[in-house]
């Protein structure tokens, strides 16, 4: 590949977003925090977590399921779910959003710091900061991938000083996945791109005749690495949990997040076709890289090149994978971007463009103004947190209110929500853990009865529930409508609750009882 162009007078160079106007990071940030949503799987994080505090140890066997009761729990977010607990507890819905937006913060700014140091121009920083803020926003939710996100800029700042100065602190990685691992499973994402670093790096020098020194030093750090996720209360079955959900043949049907690309963006947008302006902001990344590459190659950056390529793939295998993909890119993009427009401007002919070194203060207080606005706006510091979804409230209360408890088949994406709002009286079927708790036949059963499929009404039989609660316009609840010996007794345009015949639910005076009125919740808890 040919060099790099490099400007004669140091002063053309690109000025790191920290020194040029800190006011642009903080907008980024805002901008990338700005979705906050209570996804399926909130309610559970927090409910583990709490457990977790008051027995000093993470549960070994799972506690809130009828159909694998006391079944092993390899529960490996259990220290983020620790923290979201010891929020919550502490500082209620508001402590949450302040913990998500540090973990934005962390994210975004050594994200910044990494494509400071490309020496693109500062315009070319912010633009390309900007777009990656959009495009990750929402899948910035309170989810244990915030951690993942932040350790994972992190590691790319690290890898880029080193690909810079080849003496880049690289001992920090070896706690850092210690901790890490303990927090989320992509984990293993931030090994794969310490494996893929170091052998085009190392290639590199042994092609260059520069030996063998760096090669020790990086695979060295990265094997210690390796072995400091085992770091964990589960040793290494939190290498198993972490297979067995890359393994399950059934994630990437049915749970959008699990997805290829291609696909996710056909589901986007039959369901919410909103989302599928994300989802193209950060094709358009990735496109933007290939295009730029191909205007000005570089080879002094090619170790990066790879782990972007490498995460861009990965997207194609799964789209939760979207946001590191777009972390990964917009390093290598800030550079080669920086390098097509120097090199078309000096076929122009045209002198390299000139900023000065900060910002006005006067720029920075409308840029910080307009972003106190934007997090005011976007509800940061609101006491109430809007759901993703409509969720069984009115069914939960009519349970609560006639004191029906017992075993509840729901839908998996309810089940967290179920657990936090019926325990310790009722127990569920199944719910978010399905990689962590539930064998992959209880999986295939569920999933035969929630498409009515044939052998869909065995779950009745084989594990029988007191309560069936799903929603109405899915395909169970005609199934459900069939099956004898079952009564309605509740229903409203987001759930619908069954009960057997023969239970004193079957005959409380006035059911069923059918409300017309959307009675979903509309905010977290």
């Amino acid at each position: 590949m040919n060099q790099s162009i490099q400007p004669e007078d140091a002063s053309a160079r690109g000025i790191s977003l920290f020194r040029y106007s800190p006011a642009l990071i903080l907008m980024a940030i805002v901008i990338a925090d700005a979705g906050r949503l209570a996804d399926p799987d909130l309610w559970g994080h927090i409910r583990l977590g709490q457990a977790t505090l008051s027995r000093g140890h993470p549960p070994w066997r799972d506690i809130y399921s009828y159909s694998v009761p006391g079944h092993r729990l390899i529960d490996h977010e259990w220290l983020t779910e620790v923290c979201l607990a010891w929020v919550y507890n502490g500082f209620g819905v508001i402590g949450l959003k302040i913990f998500k937006f540090l973990c934005t913060a962390a994210t975004i700014v050594f994200l910044a710091a990494a494509m400071g140091a490309t020496e693109a121009p500062t315009l070319v920083q912010f633009g390309v900061l900007l777009a990656s803020a959009v495009a990750i926003m929402p899948q910035m939710q309170f989810r244990p991938q915030l951690f993942t996100f932040a350790f994972f800029s992190a590691m790319l700042a690290i890898l880029a000083k080193e690909n810079r100065e080849r003496r880049a602190p690289l001992w920090v990685f070896v706690p850092m996945m210690a901790v890490w691992a303990n927090l989320h499973g992509g984990f293993i994402m931030g090994l794969a791109t310490l494996g893929v670093f170091s052998v085009v790096a190392c290639a590199q020098d042994i092609a260059a005749g520069r030996g063998f020194r760096r090669v020790w030093r990086l695979f060295g750090f990265s094997a210690a690495s390796a072995l400091a996720t085992l770091i964990t209360p589960y040793g290494a079955g939190i290498w198993l949990a972490v297979l067995r959900a890359l393994a399950n043949p059934y994630t990437g049907k049915v749970v959008m997040d699990w997805q290829s690309l291609p696909i996710a963006i056909l589901g986007q947008w039959y369901s919410k076709p909103g989302g599928v302006v994300y989802i193209g902001i950060a094709v358009m990344l990735f496109a933007a890289l290939a295009i730029s590459l191909w205007m000005a190659p570089a080879a002094d950056d090619l170790p990066l090149v790879a782990v972007a390529a490498m995460m861009i793939a990965s997207t194609f295998v799964a789209i939760r994978n979207l946001p590191i993909a777009v972390i990964a890119t917009a390093t290598p993009l800030t550079r080669h971007l920086g390098l097509a427009i120097a090199r078309r401007r000096e076929k122009l002919g045209l002198a390299p463009a000139v900023l000065p070194e900060r910002s006005s203060r006067a720029n920075q207080s409308v840029v910080t103004m307009l972003a106190i606005l934007v997090a005011l706006q976007t509800g940061l510091f609101s006491a109430r947190m809007k759901t993703d979804e409509a969720y069984p409230a009115g069914a939960v209360l009519f349970m609560k209110e006639h004191h029906l408890e017992g075993r509840v088949l729901g839908t998996f994406t309810w089940g967290e929500y179920l657990i936090w709002h019926l325990e310790p009286g009722s127990k569920i079927f199944i719910d978010g853990r399905y990689d962590t708790v539930f064998p992959i036949s209880l999986i295939g059963m569920y999933l035969r009865f929630q498409f009515a499929l044939p052998g869909g009404a065995q779950v009745l039989t084989k594990y029988p529930p007191d309560f069936v609660l799903i929603p109405p316009t899915m395909p169970a609840f005609k199934l459900m409508e069939s099956q004898a010996g079952w009564k309605l007794i509740y229903r409203d345009r987001d759930s619908a609750l069954f009960a057997r015949t023969d239970s004193a639910a079957a005959r409380i005076p006035g059911v069923p009882v059918l409300v017309t009125a959307k009675t979903s919740p509309e905010y977290f808890p």
